[in-house]
């Protein structure tokens, strides 16, 4: 250690001032002994004024603030960092002779450990350099020698949180250097230059050595499928068009096979193929088509098969899930040309249901030159679950039609015809087919019923306990309702009812007007036509709604589908580890409302590991109005996810459950982009005073680094002489013995 002694004026103001007031301060202190010191013969008068002056000179001295300054130059230990990327992107082989970036910056680090560690392998201790290697990616983590460390699988990088990290771990310690190797690729946590202008601050340079190259994107061979365009949910055994979204790179001009996946099926379901245009990385798939045979959560995967010289091949599928509702019903709704606002009301609100699925085709006349006004395909076995005939005369289907008809409701399915001037008798339906299924017994000439005032429609008390005419939780609820329901213009007069028919509903003259049969096609004929109620006012477009989806409903005896049950939707069905799911469930009673004071339990079953079952998490739920919402953490393991859902009614008994799936996915972002940004790591290093360098210039600079231009500090110490205690000492006894001496000559 060595020092250097300078001293250090300061004064209160500017020289001349400070120089004037000392002159004068002399000169007044003076002037009051100019008489004594004539008429005094005393020596002592010299020593008074002597003192009296180096009391005054103590003041002056202490309004220039004199202060001694030592310069010490000592050595201490300080540390050369370096911190290697170890993301997945380092994999990436666009080093020479197709070496990756990861093996590249290895043998950089290997290089440098033996240019510090000299002969012995560590670095000389005389010198006060500590080396120290630091591995990163989404996280900053103590890495073992080069030559110990495992190859990079991090899925992100983030390297301003690295760079504040390593800097935080030295606890203030001075950096001698701080050498990042990587390719510059961040794309996680805090800016990369707003680190580096931190570290700036703190005077720490960076020297950052880049790997890769700036156009691996642009001259690389990559297929990505980055999406999958498919129905969020699907009825059961209902085709769907399923797309796939792709990016591709450099294969412009091939031809690319694509396949469809689907769980449970070991081939695929669909395929296509995709020519890749010369002037777009990014296409869409034709569609593939697949109709799902069972109910449930399916599982659909477009996959584009690998091809030779992809950069990466982890990215070429994409998975995602579609909901196959249960009992999915077909609905055909033929509607003649006579009133088409039927078929448009009634089509709206089967639409609002989402297990039923309605076709409304619009007939305006019978076939021409030998083909049909609608396909026979509509009436073939299992192709619709109901159908309704809307004003439609029996000529405008084929008599061949007419029998598929009569067959489809024989084996099941279910039948409504409604009124109007071509329907029923007038229609001609009573020496069709069709009069063996429907439910009364119709003549021509039968006639309209068509009052000034319309019809209002009458429901039985039995009916109003059944389920299709109930609009209200309770039998005197429906019959208010059906009362302030607006009256229909008119009704065709259905015809006698069958012994084994039901009359549901009658008019104001106690004809029937709603008759219905119960068999193995079930079928109802109703005599006028709905579309007033659903144009009157809200509260009458939601019994409109509620009554077709009722009727639907029985006539597919799929009634139960209105008992009690548990809606569970997730608003996303893939998430990224790290991301999130918003659950959100519902209990609906019988009559589509949702129940008062329901409570749920919710869990999570993540993918099972190792062979054995995983245990299930639970998920906790906050009520919301009428549903319950949890959100649920995706930091496990990428996989498929299970959602079960209980709900419980005030009593603490069970109301449904219901259960979802979701995907959870490693966001590879390391290999969505796999160019190098070589101009952030330049960047950086320009912002905190450092350099940037190639891997070969790494030895080099190493060999040309000074160690004892690091280690050595030039410290300053700074003594005040007029801030301390011994010269207000002084000062005040100073005066004190000049006081003494000018009492005991009298002068006091």
């Amino acid at each position: 250690m060595s020092e250097r002694i300078s001293l250090s004026l300061s004064p209160i103001a500017n020289w001349a001032l400070v120089v004037l007031a000392a002159a004068a301060v002399v000169a007044l202190t003076l002037w009051p002994y100019r008489t004594r010191l004539r008429q005094s013969a005393d020596r002592r008068k010299f020593l008074v004024v002597g003192l009296r002056m180096v009391a005054v000179l103590l003041a002056l001295l202490a309004c220039v603030r004199p202060s001694v300054l030592v310069l010490q130059r000592v050595k201490q230990d300080v540390s050369l960092i370096f911190m290697v990327d170890s993301s997945t992107s380092m994999k990436i082989g666009d080093e020479a002779n197709n070496r990756s970036r990861w093996d590249m910056a290895r043998r950089a680090l290997d290089r440098a450990g033996e240019i510090l560690g000299g002969d012995e392998g560590e670095p000389d201790p005389e010198s006060g350099l500590s080396v120290k290697y630091y591995r990163f990616d989404r996280s900053l983590q103590a890495g073992p020698p080069p030559d110990e460390m495992g190859e990079p699988e991090g899925m992100q990088s983030a390297y301003g949180a690295a760079l504040l990290e390593a800097v935080r771990a030295e606890a203030g310690a001075p950096i001698a250097q701080l050498v990042l190797l990587g390719d510059g690729a961040s794309n996680s946590g805090v800016a990369p230059l707003t680190a580096a202008q931190n570290l700036r601050a703190q005077g720490v340079p960076v020297t950052a050595v880049g790997f890769g190259s700036a156009a691996a994107g642009a001259g690389s061979r990559d297929i990505s499928v980055t999406g999958v365009q498919a129905p969020e949910a699907v009825f059961v055994k209902n085709e769907m068009e399923v797309r796939g979204s792709l990016r591709v790179r450099g294969f412009a001009g091939q031809d690319l096979e694509v396949e469809l996946m689907a769980e449970g099926f070991g081939q695929p379901v669909a395929r296509t193929t995709v020519r890749v245009p010369a002037d777009s990385e990014v296409l869409t798939t034709p569609p593939m088509r697949f109709a799902p045979q069972a109910s449930g959560e399916q599982l659909l995967t477009v996959r584009v098969a690998d091809r030779d010289g992809e950069l990466i091949a982890s990215n070429n599928s994409f998975s995602t899930f579609v909901s196959v509702l249960p009992g999915g019903l077909n609905v055909l709704h033929l509607q003649g040309p006579g009133t088409i606002w039927e078929g448009k009301f009634v089509t709206r609100s089967l639409d609002a249901s989402r297990e039923i699925q309605a076709n409304l085709k619009v007939i305006l006349g019978p076939g021409r030159g030998g083909q049909p006004a609608v396909p026979d395909s509509d009436f073939a076995p299992g192709a619709h679950d109901v159908y309704i005939l809307g004003d439609v005369p029996a000529t405008f289907l084929t008599v061949a039609q007419q029998q598929l008809l009569a067959q489809a409701v024989d084996r099941g399915a279910g039948l409504i015809m409604l009124g109007g001037r071509d329907s029923f008798g007038d229609g001609g339906w009573g020496a069709s087919p069709l009069a063996n299924v429907l439910p009364t017994v119709m003549q021509r000439g039968d006639g309209q019923i068509e009052p000034a005032g319309g019809l209002q429609v009458l429901p039985n008390d039995q009916a109003l306990d059944g389920f299709v005419l109930q609009l209200g939780s309770t039998a005197p609820e429906s019959a208010a309702a059906w009362a302030k329901l607006p009256p229909i213009p008119g009704a065709s007069r259905v015809g006698a009812p069958k012994p084994s028919a039901v009359v549901w509903a009658q008019t104001p003259t106690r004809e029937p007007l709603m008759v219905a049969q119960d068999g193995r096609g079930r079928v109802i004929a109703f005599g006028g036509e709905t579309w007033p109620w659903y144009r009157a006012s809200e509260e009458s477009q939601e019994w409109h709604r509620r009554f077709w989806r009722q009727a639907i409903l029985w006539l597919a005896h799929q009634e139960d589908q209105g008992q009690s049950k548990v809606e569970l939707q997730l608003d996303r069905r893939r998430v990224a580890v790290g991301g999130s799911v918003e659950l959100t469930a519902t209990a609906i009673d019988d009559q589509g409302r949702p129940v008062p004071d329901a409570r749920f339990e919710a869990t999570i079953t993540p993918p099972a590991g190792g062979g054995g079952d995983a245990a299930a998490v639970p998920v906790d739920l906050f009520s919301q109005g009428d549903r319950a919402r949890g959100t649920y953490a995706a930091s496990g393991e990428p996989g498929v996810y299970t959602v079960e859902v209980i709900g419980r009614g005030p009593g603490g008994s069970e109301i449904g459950r219901a259960s979802s799936r979701f995907l959870v996915f490693q966001d590879d972002l390391e290999l969505e982009n796999p160019a190098a940004n070589i101009a952030l790591l330049q960047q950086i290093a320009e912002l905190t005073g450092g350099q940037f360098l190639r891997p070969e210039q790494l030895e080099e600079f190493l060999n040309a680094l000074d160690p004892e231009a690091f280690s050595r500090v030039e410290t300053q110490v700074e003594y005040r002489l007029w801030d301390n205690w011994p010269f207000l000492l002084l000062f005040v006894g100073v005066l004190g013995v000049e006081w003494l001496v000018r009492k005991r000559m009298g002068w006091v």
